[in-house]
């Protein structure tokens, strides 16, 4: 009996240093869009510096394609060991993925465990237009139905925001034209080249046509150094007017949820390396001269983030097929 003991203890002693050597091997950091963009580049800084916290090497996969789904049909094939992570835009793309363009996935099959770098939306319009407010671009909609122009990214939270703001205003989604690109440089030389009356996008590349545009309204509950605007429902108050905001466009670090549910300490240690990379001043350092986010929301908040987006989506996707 006492070597059955002594064998069960070592047995178990086995299982918890098995357990605790978690990274055992390098990781896949996937991201489902370009090489250069936004989200590479910030799951390359991750790369740079999570390993110091993990003890394993971190390897960037770029596999792009249909607005992000061939990189996260990819990152879900993968057995959810912790081995392989992903960078995305969770807000907008997995919700424009699952409600409008057929993505075989849901939200449920993702753990986001932090947003960690989120932009706002910016209502502008060009320079030469009259509008000085928010409120006379309003009323202007509403003496015009059909007339005035806007530039949004297709699927974008600029588009369903615009689509939001329409209906506060108790009129439905043809009172304006809306002109839709396929991303945010086009939307944005539309604006700065008074193609359109007014866009309604994500802020941070807006700030490259700031001598060409006015903004009128940013999609917060509070104002911004960057822009000389007032938020969006401090702006409609005296109309009456009131409308839910949605979060921009919303990075997260996200793993399977089968991950999360299997190998909960194998979870907590890679969110808490993760926090430790985010405390590191070498990496907000990095992040800061490349003007990216380094909150820590945590996973209970990044999941609420995403997640109330999505249900805020849901309501517009029949108004985005």
């Amino acid at each position: 009996m006492g070597m059955v003991k002594v064998l069960a203890v070592f047995l178990a002693l086995i299982g918890v240093a098995q357990a605790q050597e978690w990274p055992r091997r390098p990781l896949t950091l996937v991201v489902p869009f370009d090489t250069g963009g936004s989200v590479d580049r910030l799951a390359r800084g991750l790369a740079t510096y999570l390993p110091k916290e993990l003890g394993k090497p971190v390897t960037v996969v770029d596999r792009p394609g249909a607005g992000g789904q061939i990189g996260t049909n990819w990152f879900l094939s993968q057995p959810d060991d912790g081995y392989t992570l992903m960078v995305t835009p969770a807000t907008p793309y997995l919700a424009v993925d699952i409600l409008v363009t057929g993505a075989k996935y849901k939200l449920e099959d993702f753990a986001f465990i932090n947003a960690q770098w989120t932009d706002y939306t910016l209502l502008a319009v060009p320079k030469d237009r009259p509008y000085q407010t928010l409120g006379a671009l309003v009323e202007a909609i509403r003496a015009n139905p059909g007339k005035l122009s806007v530039s949004v990214t297709y699927g974008s939270v600029g588009h369903v925001t615009t689509l939001v703001l329409l209906q506060a205003m108790g009129l439905k989604s043809d009172a304006v034209r809306i002109v839709t690109f396929d991303g945010g440089g086009a939307t944005r030389q539309a604006l700065a080249g008074g193609q359109v009356d007014f866009s309604i996008e994500q802020a941070e590349g807006a700030e490259t046509i700031k001598e060409f545009i006015r903004p009128l309204a940013v999609f917060l509950d509070h104002r911004v150094a960057m822009f000389d605007a007032p938020p969006v429902n401090e702006a409609l108050k005296s109309y009456g007017i009131t409308m839910p905001i949605l979060n921009g466009s919303v990075r997260t670090l996200v793993v399977p949820a089968g991950f999360r549910a299997k190998h909960t300490a194998d979870y907590d240690k890679l969110v808490a390396a993760y926090r430790r990379t985010l405390e590191n001043p070498e990496f907000k350092a990095w992040l800061a001269g490349n003007r990216m986010g380094d909150d820590w929301v945590g996973p209970e908040k990044a999941t609420e983030m995403v997640t109330t987006n999505f249900e805020v989506m849901r309501q517009y996707q029949q108004l985005l097929k």
